[in-house]
């Protein structure tokens, strides 16, 4: 089956594997597929585990803290229900999205996909469903969400005796299993699995070994066609993304223009004995600093405050690099290490919900979000968003020519 990069559009045969069994990009090194042998058997055992990993940890004590004699013990929907009810809609929205309705839609598409089932499906039902976890799938979070976990709690440690529950070991299981499930999962794969979306499809032939401006490869499933429809999945064909450059510029200066904020206001109110100890991300590092959590606090300093700027600076090195064609391959390998860096930056909006879901104890000991966590977030989604606007087939292009 002939295939092409979704990052350079080299055209590659997705049987012709290298010693690793994987189908491998000969120009950008880019990993196109995996052969699947036992695969199915496993990310079924390791999505129905995540499943039940995952509704074990919502209802047990998560994590029990006690301060002056007062003990509170909060489990994951507790504290859920808690920032809902009276804090923030837009923070409890983001805390169910990550921890519940994401992975549980992810892991069921999963078992879906990797079962007889899915090869009868109804192509049209087939499409929609594969349509949606392409686009859950790169919204993973739950790791995230785990580091932050733990942040907190060491947070908590310097002014509260702590003591983690059966949900937390429970949350740890299921972050293991949906991260190992995730990782076998192979999109093409799932594709050609679906016999009715390859019931009279016309397979590109073609020499070349860069992609034609005839032929367009389909974001959704990654097909080869002509015309304006996708035959496999029927979704919109476009030789590369509209406006990429510009789109992607957008995004990034908003981004910076919201970073200022996002460093300079507090992002949480610490109300211990009616004391207010507001915090922005900066103090909250040197806090930590202070308290000898050295690793923690060099997470968090990476993390929030050194990643925003490291991304700006690496995608304005990507548009230069558009528009001043110089070894795309180095190119490429950056705008990877942008993808992976981008989710990091949430842990310390994770650390806020955490702390403001968890952390009630009246008079004694109370944490609330502030106006620097929205900007924060903000800037975070932007960034993100500019990562996902730009198109890195634009770095090959003049390569190609």
């Amino acid at each position: 089956m002939l295939t092409a990069c979704p990052e350079c559009d080299t055209l590659v045969q997705i049987d012709q594997i290298d010693s690793q069994k994987r189908a491998v990009c000969p120009n950008c090194r880019c990993v196109l597929c995996h052969v699947q042998g036992h695969h199915n058997q496993l990310i079924q055992a390791f999505s129905f585990s995540a499943l039940l990993f995952l509704c074990a940890s919502l209802f047990p004590n998560f994590i029990t803290y006690t301060q002056h004699g007062i003990t509170q013990v909060v489990s994951l929907w507790q504290a859920l229900m808690l920032l809902a009810d009276h804090y923030s809609y837009f923070l409890a929205g983001l805390f169910a999205f990550t921890i519940l309705i994401m992975p549980i839609a992810v892991s069921l598409l999963l078992l879906l996909a990797h079962t007889n089932y899915w090869q009868v499906i109804n192509a049209h039902n087939a499409r929609h469903l594969a349509k949606l976890l392409s686009a859950l799938k790169p919204l993973n979070l739950t790791d995230i969400f785990l580091v932050a976990v733990l942040v907190s709690a060491f947070k908590l440690m310097s002014f509260a005796e702590l003591e983690m529950g059966l949900g937390f070991w429970a949350y740890i299981l299921f972050v293991l299993c949906f991260i190992e499930a995730l990782s076998l999962f192979d999109h093409e794969f799932m594709w050609r699995n679906q016999t009715q979306c390859n019931l009279h499809l016309i397979e590109p032939k073609e020499n070349a070994t860069t992609l034609p401006a005839v032929l367009k490869r389909c974001k959704v499933c990654g097909f080869l066609g002509e015309g304006d429809r996708c035959q496999r999945c029927y979704a919109k064909l476009k030789y590369r993304k509209a406006q990429s450059i510009q789109k992607s510029l957008a995004w990034m200066l908003t981004s910076v223009v919201l970073l200022i904020p996002a460093n300079f206001l507090p992002i949480m109110d610490t109300i211990s004995l009616g004391l207010h100890t507001p915090a922005t991300i900066f103090s909250g590092v040197q806090v930590l600093w202070e308290d000898g959590s050295y690793p923690v606090a060099t997470l968090i300093f990476l993390a929030s405050i050194c990643i925003p700027v490291l991304k700006a600076l690496l995608l304005s090195y990507l548009l230069i690099r558009v528009k001043i064609p110089k070894d795309p391959l180095k190119a490429t390998k950056v705008y990877r290490l942008l993808e992976f860096i981008g989710r990091w930056s949430m842990i310390d909006v994770f650390v806020v919900i955490i702390l403001v879901s968890l952390v009630q104890l009246g008079t004694v000991l109370n944490v609330e979000p502030e106006i620097g966590i929205v900007f924060f977030t903000l800037m975070v989604l932007c960034q993100i968003a500019a990562v996902n606007s730009f198109d890195p087939r634009l770095l090959w292009d003049k390569n190609n020519q």
